[in-house]
């Protein structure tokens, strides 16, 4: 009996445990500083029918009260074909110049609306930013 006690507490010590330091992480991430994503709506840079420009600059905020630009790193461009039921998924990954400042094509499906946004992944610091949402459609 003692050793079936010895071993659950065991057990349960090391399922605490390792709960404990996957929800760590996830809270450390939301305490971070986050990155400005500023971006111009795609509706004023039309290409085509239903080609758009996705214009936008990152920027890291520093202590001193100015920003930074996020220079020569990867941002990601983020899809979600509908409203609730699925997930963001990457779909490019687009490298921002010197200025901090990205541009990248977004397209509006035949059927049915498409959402777009950027994330930057967190790093130096910094958390996971996201930026504004986009919604693609034809009426």
């Amino acid at each position: 009996m003692r050793m079936i006690r010895t071993v659950i507490v065991g057990l349960l010590t090391a399922l605490l445990g390792l709960s404990a330091v996957v929800v760590a992480p996830a809270q450390a991430d939301q305490a971070l500083p986050k990155r400005t994503i500023v971006e111009q709506p795609p509706g004023e840079h039309q290409l085509n029918f239903d080609t758009f420009l996705l214009k936008g600059k990152v920027l890291e905020p520093q202590a001193d009260g100015t920003e930074l630009p996020y220079a020569e790193r990867k941002v990601h461009l983020q899809k979600k074909a509908c409203a609730k039921g699925c997930n963001w998924r990457t779909v490019k990954k687009v490298k921002t110049n010197d200025d901090g400042k990205f541009r990248t094509k977004i397209y509006a499906p035949q059927d049915g609306r498409w959402k777009w946004r950027v994330k930057v992944k967190a790093s130096d610091g910094y958390g996971t930013t996201k930026g504004e949402v986009w919604t693609l459609f034809f009426n």
